[in-house]
């Protein structure tokens, strides 16, 4: 099942002060992963985190990365 996911641009802490991230979340359920980097690949690896977390496997998907 492809389920969309929102994307927010934050800030996370790092080693050496705040980095540029992106928060991933489940538009079904609310579940969300926090991701360093705003790519579009960040944003594919917030998807891959969230599947895992899944206890349905669905395949999550961003609008604007198609």
């Amino acid at each position: 099942m492809r389920i969309p996911v929102e994307v927010e641009e934050i800030d996370l802490e790092g080693d050496y002060g705040t980095v540029p991230s992106v928060q991933v979340t489940c538009s079904q359920c609310g579940e969300s992963v926090e991701v360093y980097g705003t790519s579009s690949a960040s944003i594919r690896r917030g998807c891959i985190m969230l599947r895992e977390m899944c206890d349905q496997k669905n395949f999550y998907v961003y609008d604007g990365d198609e």
